[in-house]
């Protein structure tokens, strides 16, 4: 009712009945009100403000009220004056219930709120800190639960946020925050700021190519002969890292003389011929001295050369477990037989030690030996003073 307005009578109580439910619809009217001004655009909205964002996306225009309500906010901000008296906190608001309302949830709060508020839905089990934040999931999550739509795939989202990252990571790639160094997108700031502490890019002096990844650069330089002295072939493209491989290159693939080209088989009647002398070996092991391995089957005799390609007939002709298990035990007994006994170790069964250890002749503790291996700094500091006390001992008794 206007202030203006004096109740002198009943036709002025009809009055100021009427205008107080006109304002009363309107304030609790839940249509759309605002529509969109750009034509193909059939959006509305309940606020002013609301639609001037909208509008914003499609025009890159700031209108007039839109800032007239930004200028009115920032002046709001500078009017406030109700600051948090608590150290390191830098908080400022212009009501004072708000003030107290932080400094209660934020600074006087003892211990971790507890959730005592369950959903009123049975087949729901969240819990809650209040009922307030109760019914809002209840209002939003089963009463008119939120879908936001992806604009390039099918793809929905209960959350604005999840969808943003959708749209960034599957569609867009147009990461709002990006590192310096090596371009990688991120969603937050604070994302950024901690990965450019610890981002470090290595380059290839070669060929100037950069990697984020230690791994990932050595795996480069070690495909592309990079930071590394090789033995390359005057004949073709291969390389190697010793000379003895080279040698050996050199002789099956690029023989000075066509004597020297193969390695032949000096057992009488067989003109057998290798390119590599391992391969040689492999021939006098399967033809000549014996060693067949024959397959255990019934109604098979057939021998191969070796026990894969004896493996790889049990899988391809017998399928059967029983068969593939005598075959398995007797190919094991069969070649324990022929392999030589290995010399044990002299420290077989003793705990490993480390080599400052065994170079000072100390007996350290095995946690500290440990860790020693491990090049701890205070295990290493500790070592080198008792190696210093014993020194010290022992030039005081000379």
């Amino acid at each position: 009712m206007r202030p203006d307005l004096l109740i002198t009578s009943d036709s002025d109580l009809d009055v100021a009945l009427e205008e107080f439910k006109s304002k009363k619809a309107r304030r609790d009217s839940i249509g759309p009100k605002y529509n969109c001004s750009i034509d193909g655009c059939d959006a509305s909205f309940k606020r002013l403000d609301q639609l001037d964002r909208h509008e914003f996306h499609h025009t890159g225009i700031v209108s007039k009220q839109s800032a007239e309500l930004h200028m009115k906010l920032m002046q709001n901000d500078l009017q406030k004056k109700h600051a948090c008296t608590y150290g390191g906190c830098d908080k400022v608001y212009s009501i004072l219930t708000h003030l107290k309302r932080h400094q209660r949830s934020t600074h006087e709060r003892t211990a971790a709120p507890q959730k005592t508020f369950k959903c009123t839905l049975p087949e729901c089990s969240k819990m809650f800190t209040s009922a307030c934040n109760m019914q809002r999931h209840v209002r939003e999550a089963h009463e008119a639960p939120r879908e936001y739509t992806c604009s390039h795939c099918t793809a929905k989202f209960r959350q604005k946020m999840k969808l943003r990252r959708h749209v960034i990571q599957q569609h867009t790639k147009e990461y709002p925050y990006r590192c310096e160094k090596c371009a990688r997108g991120f969603y937050q700031q604070w994302q950024q700021e901690r990965h450019q502490q610890s981002c470090k890019l290595y380059d290839c002096d070669d060929c100037e190519l950069q990697f984020e990844k230690w791994s990932l650069f050595t795996k480069h330089c070690r495909e592309m002969l990079h930071c590394r002295e090789r033995h390359k072939c005057e004949h073709c493209n291969s390389s190697y890292e010793k000379p003895s491989a080279l040698n050996k290159h050199m002789a099956a693939k690029h023989p000075a003389t066509a004597a020297d080209s193969t390695f032949h088989c000096n057992e009488p009647g067989c003109d057998r011929s290798y390119a590599y002398e391992r391969n040689l070996r492999q021939h006098m092991v399967t033809a000549h001295t014996g060693r067949r391995f024959e397959c255990l089957a019934s109604g098979c005799g057939r021998c191969f050369s070796s026990a894969q390609n004896l493996s790889k007939h049990l899988m391809r002709d017998h399928s059967t477990k029983e068969q593939t298990k005598a075959t398995t035990q007797e190919e094991n007994a069969e070649i324990a037989t022929v392999k030589p006994n290995r010399k044990r170790r002299r420290d077989a069964g003793q705990p490993a030690r480390s080599r400052l250890a065994k170079l000072s002749c100390l007996v350290l503790d095995k946690n500290v030996d440990k860790a020693v291996r491990q090049r701890k700094t205070e295990a290493l500091n500790s070592v080198a003073h008792e190696l210093q006390q014993e020194q010290t001992e022992l030039l005081s008794d000379a």
